[in-house]
């Protein structure tokens, strides 16, 4: 994907594509080799990628949804995604937690991740929800993204993920009220 090119989105999921898990699981490794935090090591397994791809596709094929995904892209490749995860316990059907926000290295630059994530804050308040929550692993850049938007941070877990051979960082919790 070049700079020059047109990128539409982002787009609500509905009734995902035949292609969707496939573009989802490459997308998913292309920002982890990439050092993206997405949960996975560079070296994991691209069946792992797939397996994890296919079952958020899936969740957003269920009714009610377990997952709704929002994507960016041109054509056939996905430039980034989003995914929610509505509570699912009666105490927590008021909020969702933001489980992947996922641009792709080539173009990160390009405001895709900002525009995903203000879609997934109108997705869900549209849902009634009042309240988005994630975790992520600390690195200013990604916070500072977070905060400027104004999430606020709840918690941090000090050198609780092991990001690569002795490498730790912390896991911080944050929240955005809708």
């Amino acid at each position: 994907m070049t700079e020059a090119e047109f990128i539409s989105g982002p787009h609500r999921v509905d009734q995902p594509h035949p292609e969707l898990a496939q573009a989802l699981a490459d997308l998913l490794g292309r920002v982890t080799v990439s050092g993206g935090a997405t949960g996975f090591t560079a070296d994991t397994e691209l069946e792992t990628l797939t397996a994890t791809a296919r079952a958020i596709v899936d969740d957003t094929s269920t009714r009610p949804k377990r997952r709704h995904v929002l994507t960016a892209g041109k054509q056939h490749t996905l430039a980034g995604a989003v995914v929610l995860r509505p509570g699912e316990f009666p105490v927590e059907q008021h909020r969702a937690e933001l489980e992947w926000l996922l641009v792709d290295p080539q173009v990160v630059e390009r405001g895709i991740g900002a525009q995903l994530l203000d879609a997934a804050e109108s997705h869900a308040r549209a849902l009634g929800l009042t309240r988005l929550e994630l975790r992520m692993r600390s690195e200013p850049d990604a916070e500072g993204f977070y905060t400027g938007r104004g999430w606020v941070e709840r918690g941090r877990w000090p050198a609780s993920l092991l990001v690569g051979e002795g490498e730790q960082r912390d896991e911080v919790w944050l929240t955005r009220e809708l």
